[in-house]
């Protein structure tokens, strides 16, 4: 009785981290808009087209019964091919936001680093990423290292995103390389190199965009599993707001389900089946009101919790 009821709690954890992880994702892709609302964006736009296909066919068929079983088809049709069309773009929208969430962690981790702590991250990352061993050296060449049989020295440059490495930073660094008389060397920055550099250099240069390629090709670059974790995290250690805003349906969906059954109320005294249209207004309408009283109570339970 207690392994089934630990599997029940196992099975419930990994339902709620999902269902976290989706409204996360949701969140983002939607600027801001809650999977909630986005759910119903999908009900609104179903329901429309649903009602649009069952009036065109029963103007054409006049028969009830075949224009609902024509209709519960065509929707079937339309509901899979956008699940389908709607999975593919979230799907490489998702890894967009994992890349975009992996940046800033290794961002905030370099950020974090000084100098010191900056040049023993980057030599361990170039020992496991070129499968060799580096020595610290002098001021001007932080490392030196046997690559492929060549001697290599490495430079070190840490600042902010925004500064690029000069050729007026390498001064140093390149006389240093022509009195020791190594020919080979390795940049490295966690921001970027300016275009001078690019051009009039022959150094291997290792920017943030090749750091984070070392980082993937060492395994050492933050996995799906521990994204999913952050965003778990940052989800647990949120603070509440006490004056909860209604964003489980947000109004404007309310609005419109009672707009939608108004119209067509009116409309039905200028057609040729107003039942029809009227049981379709009093739907609508019943749908918007429904919403809006699971609105009011989710907000005062909500604030009654905090």
């Amino acid at each position: 009785m207690e392994g089934l009821l630990l599997n029940f709690k196992d099975y419930f954890r990994r339902i709620r981290r999902q269902i976290i992880l989706n409204s996360y994702y949701t969140n983002r892709m939607k600027d801001g808009k809650s999977i909630h609302a986005s759910l119903m964006d999908w009900i609104f736009v179903i329901l429309a087209v649903a009602l649009f296909f069952a009036i065109t066919i029963y103007n054409s068929t006049k028969k009830i019964i075949l224009s609902l079983v024509l209709t519960s088809i065509l929707i079937g049709f339309f509901i899979i091919t956008l699940i389908l069309w709607k999975g593919r773009t979230r799907y490489r929208k998702i890894k967009d936001i994992n890349e975009d969430i992996a940046n800033k962690q290794i961002i905030n981790e370099i950020a974090k680093y000084g100098n010191r702590d900056f040049l023993i991250y980057i030599k361990d990352l170039l020992e496991k990423y070129y499968n060799t061993n580096f020595f610290e050296y002098n001021s001007h060449i932080n490392f030196i290292g046997q690559v492929n049989g060549e001697i290599y020295g490495v430079k070190c440059f840490k600042s902010s995103l925004e500064n690029k490495v000069s050729l007026k930073d390498l001064e140093h660094y390149i006389e240093e390389m022509k009195n020791k008389k190594i020919e080979e060397g390795i940049l490295v920055t966690n921001s970027s190199f300016t275009d001078e550099v690019k051009d009039e250099t022959d150094y291997l240069l290792v920017d943030f965009v090749e750091i984070k390629k070392m980082l993937k090709e060492t395994k050492e670059f933050p996995k799906k599993e521990e994204i999913e974790q952050l965003i778990i995290d940052k989800y647990r250690n949120r603070k509440g707001n006490i004056k909860e805003r209604l964003s489980f349906y947000r109004k404007d969906k309310i609005y419109k389900f009672i707009l939608l059954g108004i119209v067509l109320y009116l409309v039905s005294s200028f057609v040729s089946y107003p039942i029809y249209y009227k049981i379709m207004s009093f739907v609508s309408i019943a749908f918007g009101i429904i919403i809006g009283i699971y609105n009011l109570v989710h907000y005062i339970e909500r604030n009654y919790i905090e």
